[in-house]
């Protein structure tokens, strides 16, 4: 594809393919396909279709993530999405770390001005309602391993109910999961709801039954702060 006339833009992802090893079903080269908006100085935001086998599975992004890319100011469907400038989760979560403790850091010189933080809050911004009482920035931090630095700590939760959101990109559904959470402080229990896409049936099957438990991390002083810690999930 022939960029005749490059500019620096951005990728907000709408929809996406569910990551490919979410399933523990290890994938070598998996097709990632993106419905988006981009935008960039000059150009109305344009509805746009990507799909591709060269998204590093690092820097898989999910619905809400904000991508740079060199778009051709000419015709917008014509876009390159810029990988090489694009942090890892755990990048991100190294970057917020440093920004909470107060030692964030110049930009190297020579570099792009992309955001450090994948999903920068004033991206998010066009997207006010939250999920899991986390903005789109903070989800991808918690996922990538940086709950604590977001006041998030580990516990679990048994599922009561499920109830399935229509429209979702997920081959298995986006499901609002009903849970009792057991107080990581050791007070007593609440109920509270999280949100999760599901790569195939038979996973949402064994995420969303009665009784079932989930590792989350949960906020204890915010309790509409509740995500899945997928990262233990078995």
């Amino acid at each position: 594809m022939r960029i005749t006339n490059p500019v620096d833009g951005w990728l907000q992802v709408v929809a996406c393919s569910p990551f490919p090893d979410a399933a523990a079903e290890m994938v070598l080269h998996p097709r990632c396909d993106i419905d988006g908006v981009v935008t960039a100085e000059r150009l109305a935001a344009t509805a746009v279709q990507y799909s591709g086998y060269d998204v590093p599975k690092a820097k898989w992004p999910q619905p809400g993530a904000v991508l740079p890319v060199t778009v051709d100011l000419a015709d917008p469907k014509r876009f390159r999405i810029e990988w090489n400038r694009v942090p890892t989760g755990r990048e991100a979560a190294e970057t917020l770390a440093a920004d909470l403790r107060g030692e964030q850091q110049a930009d190297t010189p020579g570099r792009h001005p992309f955001p450090r933080i994948w999903r920068e809050a004033k991206h998010a911004a066009s997207s006010p309602a939250l999920i899991n009482g986390l903005t789109p920035q903070q989800t991808e931090i918690a996922l990538a391993g940086g709950g604590a630095a977001l006041g998030l700590v580990p516990t679990t939760a048994k599922v009561l109910s499920a109830h399935e959101l229509q429209p979702s990109s997920a081959p298995g559904g986006t499901w609002d999961i009903a849970v009792a959470v057991n107080d990581p402080t050791g007070g007593a229990a609440w109920q509270a709801v999280t949100r999760m896409s599901f790569s195939s049936s038979s996973r949402r099957e064994g995420r969303t039954a009665a009784g079932v438990e989930l590792p989350v991390l949960v906020d204890p002083d915010n309790r509409k702060r509740i995500i899945v810690d997928v990262a233990r999930l078995s």
